[in-house]
């Protein structure tokens, strides 16, 4: 690769690693300020307290995660299916759905979908949000075929996991169950996505990647560059 490409990629990586850690940094400080269990979305309801730092930090996670959508942007997969379009795309739409969670924040106490209490903002953020996390899940999917077998166990392990806890957090808060493990299950999932996602970032970014063999066809593969 020529050096002022290798430049700009390293340091596409380096802001999409930078944007990840602060925002997740940004919102961990949020939560903390209220020193109580909340979901991520109620940090930055209509009239929180938190709501401001939460909409930097969000934005913050959602450069970061475009960001390593353009680093991995050469990646393809041949699953069946999901190899219709590039792990990228999958990473840009998650980014583009949280900016619209970010742009119509939740009502106050972003009120459960079943109740009378719901309006339409509500709506809107919830299943914003919700296709974001599907869309981060099929991104790790298409990397479970990776050449590398760490990233790909790594990637399908989070893939499964993110999916299954978010639900399952998802569905407490639907049906107004406990809200410490529902909020706790949310921060494990999304913190599991960040951490994916900066090692996607190294893993595409170190220079030891050059001298790597080229996977086999049934791999997960990316163009020369």
């Amino acid at each position: 690769m020529p050096l002022r490409p290798r430049i700009v990629d390293a340091t596409v990586a380096v802001l999409a690693a930078a944007c990840l850690v602060a925002g997740a940094v940004v919102i961990g400080v949020a939560r903390v300020v209220l020193d109580r269990y909340l979901y991520i979305s109620e940090l930055g309801a209509l009239t929180m307290p938190t709501a401001e730092l939460f909409q930097v930090g969000f934005l913050l996670v959602v450069a970061g995660i475009v960001l390593v959508g353009v680093v991995v942007r050469d990646v393809r997969t041949r699953l069946p299916v999901l190899r219709r379009w590039a792990p990228a795309a999958s990473l840009v739409t998650a980014g583009g759905l949280f900016l619209v969670a970010a742009a119509v924040p939740c009502s106050l106490g972003c009120p459960s979908l079943l109740t009378d209490g719901a309006q339409w903002r509500d709506w809107v953020h919830i299943a914003a949000a919700v296709l974001a996390f599907a869309a981060g899940c099929v991104a790790m999917l298409q990397f479970a075929t990776a050449g590398d077998r760490w990233v790909a166990r790594l990637s399908a392990v989070s893939g499964i996991a993110v999916g299954v806890i978010a639900a399952t957090g998802g569905i407490i808060s639907l049906a107004r169950g406990n809200t410490d493990v529902g909020s706790t299950l949310e921060y494990v999932a999304a913190g599991m996505g960040v951490v994916w996602m900066l090692a996607m970032v190294v893993v595409h970014t170190v220079p030891a990647r050059a001298g790597r063999p080229a996977a086999p066809a049934d791999a997960l593969v990316g163009a020369e560059r």
